[in-house]
């Protein structure tokens, strides 16, 4: 029997290993940002506005952005190892990024304080749980000025490739055959750089309820690969995914 659940505890875990990090201080330099990743954020995140990068880990986009001329950045994670690991970097470049420890289920910032707000590489699907999902959210619409964006990440459920996995894995929970450390259909835990590493799998419907249900406006939620041709290095960082953007909406007079 399994000790533990895909829980907080389990995925903090998870990202607090130094081994978990490396990879990730290594995506700084040999990955930086996506091509997909700059077309969303140069269109949708002001430059001269306060951004926050949430789950920013070793610093990956919050560098990216900074390099693209973003200088009033926030970089949060919930990992003290990640964060280390994000101001050395910083210091080592002699960059003026603020990097935070803290919980994107609350977040130590004041209401309608950021022009617009990133969360990359399927960061909010690493929090277990759709309460805490959408909690997030939430959060996010609360630290947006409104008309703001927000710009996040996402694995997709219905791509045609992965119908019969589903399939066969949505049996495994009908017959209660299903990993036992799973808390809902659509969770999955992964081998992430040799190390076990939790993630939901949404559906397009899921996400689009998630954004309506935390009170934002969904703007668009494309593929990937219909934004852009990515390097062997993006790749290989990463499959194929979803790019969502969605918008606090505006204050009622």
């Amino acid at each position: 029997m399994h000790d533990h659940s895909a829980n907080q505890p389990f995925v903090r875990k998870s990202w607090e290993d130094p081994d978990h990090a490396r990879e990730y201080v290594d995506a700084v330099t040999t990955v930086g940002l996506w091509q997909s990743e700059r077309l969303l954020i140069d269109h949708f995140l002001p430059r001269d506005g306060p951004i926050l990068d949430i789950g920013c880990g070793a610093g990956r986009t919050t560098f990216g952005m900074y390099e693209a001329g973003y200088r009033r950045l926030i970089g949060f994670d919930l990992s003290t190892t990640m964060i280390a690991a994000a101001r050395r970097i910083a210091a080592e470049r002699d960059l003026a990024v603020r990097f935070e420890i803290a919980d994107a289920t609350s977040m130590p910032y004041d209401d309608a304080s950021f022009d617009g707000a990133l969360f990359s590489f399927q960061g909010l699907m690493c929090i277990p749980g759709g309460k805490r999902r959408l909690q997030v959210l939430r959060e996010v619409r609360r630290v947006l000025r409104p008309c703001s964006h927000f710009v996040f990440t996402t694995h997709d459920r219905d791509l045609p490739r992965w119908i019969d996995f589903w399939r066969e894995e949505r049996d495994r929970w009908d017959r209660r055959k299903q990993d036992p450390r799973l808390l809902e259909f659509g969770d999955r835990i992964i081998p992430d750089y040799d190390l076990p590493t939790y993630i939901h799998i949404p559906t397009r419907a899921e996400v689009a309820r998630l954004v309506a249900d935390a009170g934002l406006i969904l703007v668009e939620g494309r593929l990937r690969s219909e934004l852009a041709v990515e390097s062997e290095a993006v790749r290989k960082f990463s499959a194929e995914c979803r790019m969502w953007v969605v918008r606090r909406p505006r204050e009622r007079a």
